[in-house]
């Protein structure tokens, strides 16, 4: 295989050719004070150039010598009498300062040597003379001289040194090494042997830095082996020539094992920025102040790699304030937290490498090459799948998967075919072998890196993150809470740790992430409390291991979490005795496993009992649940579920799809109840009456209990926020509310044989969704529905709601008061329906009722409505009727047939008022739920409820009104009682019935007609007026 040559790091180190650029007018200082300041700065080790006259070509600047400026990280201006005299010095120094504005990491120092600096800046003397004769020399290129003048004023302004006649040049030459070799002193940091796919990290954490003149402080954090400090050793390379003092510490957590490696490491910062050795503080709190008082003034670059405490960052960096403008503070940490708590904004989280240069670094550590051979392209795509973008593990199984066995691999290739193609498939078989080893039990130095992390947890954090890696990856975090608090943990700030040090993250979805290798390390930590007997861990989650534990009743009191998730159906060949062993097991969660028989026992320390098809008809005689908080038992066997006394702690208990459960008995015993499912109990008939009494009960759920007939009598449930009894198609009553429930939500009673809704549903004062697709059999909503004003009903059609709050303009109180049965809804000949009229607001002189009408005259009404229909030509559609009474209000009959609504509605709203001498004193309404389009007759009797109310001889003026109504959209496919479409009468007819009232006392605008039902024959006149006036006999 052709090698390659590997990627170099040098592509993150500035490199220049030369430390310092001698630019000098060689007439005045070369055999003098030049000559010795480069001899010296030579002797010092500086890289220096100097200008030679092979190099110069005329009065033009070659490409060998800008290329000598270009590549020079420090120009000393040597400025003498003459300087100014030569355009090619000039020129140079244009040049100079150009390169020292494009590009950072360049210093220009001038020398002022035997003149004045103010003649330098400001063109006086030797220097006002010599641009004077360059403004003659130059009369068509003014600019020329002008930027001439400008460099010589910018580097006038410049830090530098003033050597004055009769000053001894060896100490002056001696102060200016001094410094140029204190600004080249910054050696650039061995990168890695490697360094693939850093090149958008680098630029990620160079883009935070900022260009100003504040001290900026940036976070890189990451999980172990991720490329924190590799990446800051980059950073570090590309800007350490900016500052005047730059300190790499290398390894904090490790050196800050005590107070004295703190106080070790202030040291070691102060002589690396200082450049001065053997400093010493002493004390950690007197080495504060010193590196506050001593680097207050300096522009430092500060790298502080794998922080894990905040003291740390508090004794070596505790405010910007300690360094001078334009200092750079960079901290690498596995922690977020600490850099929040330490107030850094600017944080750069590392990311994984992706699958291209993942693969590329493997096959440069496996083969030094960047592509793999073919033969072993599958065994690099599995190892760069197991190492999941971390640089680390991808260097580590590179090298120790193939090293020497590819020199032997590629010494058979040379020798004969079948002896290649024989050591080509030992190789591939060894290597998978070994990843075979790895997916089980990680590579130990991977681990050892990774477990740095755990260590420097907490207990209640190891502990949750065991869990996790265990059992939890990829779970949704609702359901970690649940299990991780049952099993006795502080989850909520357990959490946020354990994202801030990166060992897991919450994703979109709200799902529990754990890179790989993080839940490898995790994993081989349990493994290694006994790595024989996998009964003596505290956690089992491997088939093969609990299968043995069970079948071979290895467990003892050491486990504590079960999880056999049974992917491969596994079958369990067990005598039911293995768990009493396990007297400390909290958390024990089996599915899609069949066992050869039911548990004999259970311990009583459970706190978590999540067995899919649980094979016995009960739980164990002997077990104890007090502490059990959840116990999810699905499709199991169970017929009988006895709440024990001692479910004392139980909050969330699902046994849906139990087929052979029939009866739900009492749940006072079982006071902390949050959660209730029992969808898909088929053969369930009975619920205790006690579920409605459940003061912590937050969610409810019999979905598709098609036998369940009622619920409960009736509820008070203070917490309920979800009922969901979808599908119970036996269901026809609904419980009455006995108290303001303001927590409900949502309910859903789809597909139920509901009749009516009770009136006390108006104390769901929080609900918010009320679901009725296809209840065939309701045909009214309650007219307490009106005063919640939150709730939308969905009836069907897809997504169409309908809101019935109707706002209380007048503030009037709203009242509950009903009348029974009072309407009859007509239909066809015998399809009639009896439907309850409401009276929302009452009047204090009302002394009218609606009351249901006589059975004995529906089938005469029906002909009476029958033979009005058929008069095509006599509509009357008045939406009101008048008459005239004296002494009492009369027995009247009233009816009214509705022509056909829109296919959309699902509703029809009536509203009933009576006028009497042009004040209202009685209204009612009701509601009519439909399911296909039609047009039914509304009928109903209105009388007086008292007598001696109205004068014997003065007539009253009445007058019947009708509202009638569909909701309309008003917001997207939300039907409003807000939007009120007009419903059409077809015709409308007042009967005053002959029995019970006087003739006398009743008088009509329009002649009335006498219908006899006695004479079925008869036909409605051919001539009607305004309404229909009927004498009932």
């Amino acid at each position: 295989m052709a090698h390659r040559t590997a990627p170099s790091w040098s592509t993150f180190t500035l490199k220049w050719i030369y430390d310092v650029f001698l630019s000098f007018r060689g007439e005045d200082t070369r055999q003098k004070f030049t000559g010795n300041l480069y001899n010296s700065l030579c002797e010092k080790g500086v890289h220096t150039f100097i200008d030679d006259e092979g190099l110069r070509r005329g009065e033009e600047i070659t490409p060998a010598l800008l290329n000598a400026i270009q590549n020079s990280r420090i120009a000393i201006v040597v400025f003498s009498k003459n300087y100014a005299s030569s355009t090619f010095c000039l020129d140079k120094l244009v040049k100079i300062l150009e390169c020292l504005k494009e590009e950072k990491g360049r210093s220009v120092f001038p020398i002022f040597y035997d003149v004045d600096p103010s003649h330098v800046r400001h063109q006086k003397g030797t220097y006002s003379e010599a641009l004077a004769k360059h403004e003659e020399r130059f009369p068509d290129d003014s600019d020329k001289v002008q930027k001439w003048r400008k460099a010589l004023y910018e580097a006038a302004n410049l830090s530098g040194w003033h050597f004055q006649h009769g000053e001894l040049e060896y100490k002056s030459i001696r102060k200016i090494v001094k410094e140029v070799y204190k600004r080249i002193s910054c050696i650039p940091l061995h990168i890695a042997d490697n360094p693939i796919g850093l090149e958008h990290a680098v630029l990620e954490v160079k883009s935070l830095l900022g260009h100003g003149s504040d001290v900026n402080i940036i976070g890189i954090y990451g999980i172990g082996g991720i490329g924190k400090t590799t990446i800051s050793r980059a950073v570090y390379n590309l800007i350490c020539s900016q500052f005047e003092g730059t300190c790499f510490l290398l390894d904090i957590r490790e050196k800050a094992i005590n107070k004295q490696g703190l106080v070790q490491l202030q040291e070691m910062l102060l002589s690396e920025v200082l450049k001065k050795k053997h400093i010493k503080v002493g004390d950690v709190n007197r080495g504060i102040p010193i590196i506050k008082r001593r680097l207050e003034k300096k522009k430092v670059l500060l790298v502080l790699d794998d922080v894990d405490k905040l003291e740390q960052l508090k004794v070596l960096a505790g405010e910007s304030r300690w360094f001078g403008n334009g200092s750079i503070i960079i901290i690498t940490t596995r922690d977020k937290h600490l850099l929040a708590t330490h107030g850094v904004v600017k944080i750069y989280d590392v990311k994984p490498l992706n699958v291209a240069k993942a693969l590329e670094l493997f096959n440069w550590c496996a083969f030094k090459n960047h592509k793999a051979d073919p033969l072993y392209v599958n065994i690099a795509n599995r190892a760069v799948s197991y190492a999941c973008g971390i640089p680390l593990a991808l260097e580590v199984i590179g090298s120790h998967l193939f090293g020497k066995s590819l020199n032997e691999c590629n010494s058979a290739l040379e020798g004969e075919p079948w002896c290649s193609a024989k050591s080509l498939w030992a190789m591939g078989y060894e290597c998978n072998s070994a990843l075979d080893k790895y997916e089980r039990i990680p590579h130990e130095k991977i681990h050892e890196i990774l477990k740095v992390s755990y260590d420097g947890l907490e207990e209640n954090e190891k502990q949750i993150f065991l869990d996790i890696a265990c059992f939890f990856n990829t779970c949704g975090v609702g359901y970690v809470t649940s299990v991780l608090r049952a099993h006795g943990f502080h989850v909520k700030d357990g959490l946020r740790v354990l994202v801030d040090r990166s060992l897991l993250k919450i994703d979109a979805s709200g799902c529990v992430r754990m890179h790989d290798l993080i839940r490898d390390t995790g994993r081989e930590i349990v493994r290694q409390e006994s790595t024989v007997e996998p009964g003596r861990r505290s956690r089992l989650w491997f088939e093969e291991d609990i299968v043995h534990v069970l079948e071979e009743n290895t467990g003892t009191d050491k486990i504590e979490f079960i999880k056999l998730e049974g992917y491969n159906n596994i079958q369990v060949q067990w005598n039911g005795k293995a768990l009493k062993e396990m007297k400390n097991l909290r958390i024990l969660i089996i599915e899609n496993t069949t066992f050869s028989t039911g548990p004999e026992h259970l311990p009583n320390s459970l706190r978590v009992l999540d067995w899919s098809c649980y094979p016995s008809p009960s739980l164990p005689a002997d077990f104890n649940p007090k502490r059990v908080e959840l116990l999810l038992m699905p499709e199991s066997c169970l017929q009988i579920f006895q709440p024990y006394n001692m479910f004392e702690s139980l909050s969330v208990l699902s046994i849906e799809d139990c087929q052979f459960l029939t009866d739900l008995p009492s749940l006072r015993e079982v006071p902390l109840l949050a959660y209730l499912c029992i969808d898909n109990c088929t053969n369930l008939v009975k619920i205790d009456g006690s579920i409605g009494f459940l003061d912590k009960l937050q969610l409810l759920s019999a979905k598709r209990c098609s036998k369940l007939k009622i619920l409960a009598p009736c509820v008070m449930l203070p917490s309920l926020e979800i009922l969901d009894l979808r599908g119970c198609t036996c269901l026809d009553s609904f419980p009455e509310v006995l108290g303001k429930m303001e927590n409900i939500k949502e309910i859903y009673l789809d597909e139920t044989a509901i009749e009516t809704l009770p009136c006390s549903i108006g104390n769901f004062v929080g609900l918010q969704l009320l679901s009725l697709r296809k209840c065939g059999r309701l045909h009214q909503l309650p007219g307490s529905i009106c005063i919640l004003p939150k709730v939308k009903v969905i009836f069907g059609f897809g997504h169409v709601v309908y809101r019935f709050w109707e706002e209380n303009q007048y503030e009037q109180e709203l009242s509950l008061e009903v009348s029974p049965r009072s309407m009859v809804v007509v239909d066809g000949d015998l399809d009639f329906t009896y439907i309850d009229m409401y009276y929302p607001h009452i009047s204090p002189n009302n002394v009218i009722q609606v009351c249901s009408p006589n059975l004995l005259l529906h089938h005469d009404f029906i002909l009476l409505f029958k033979k009005l229909a058929s008069k095509d030509g006599s509509r009357c559609r008045k939406s009101s009727m008048h008459f005239s009474f004296r002494n009492k209000f009369p027995k009247i009959a009233v009816c009214c047939s509705v022509l056909p609504s829109l296919k959309i509605t699902m509703i029809l709203i009536l509203k009933l008022g009576v006028l009497i001498n042009g004040t209202k004193i009685f209204s009612s309404s009701c509601n009519y739920l439909f399911t296909q389009t039609w047009n039914p007759k509304l009928w109903c009797d209105l009388e007086s409820k008292a007598e001696g109310m109205f004068s014997e001889q003065e007539w009253n003026e009445a007058e019947i009104l009708f509202e009638l109504g569909y909701p309309t959209p008003c917001a997207g496919l939300t039907m409003s009682l807000h939007n009120f479409a007009e419903g059409r009468l077809n015709w409308t007819l007042f009967g005053v019935y002959e029995e019970g009232n006087n003739k006398e006392d009743i008088k009509f605008k329009d002649p009335m007609s006498t219908f006899s039902f006695c004479n079925m024959l008869m036909e409605p006149p051919s001539s009607l007026p305004s309404c229909l006036y009927y004498v009932v006999k």
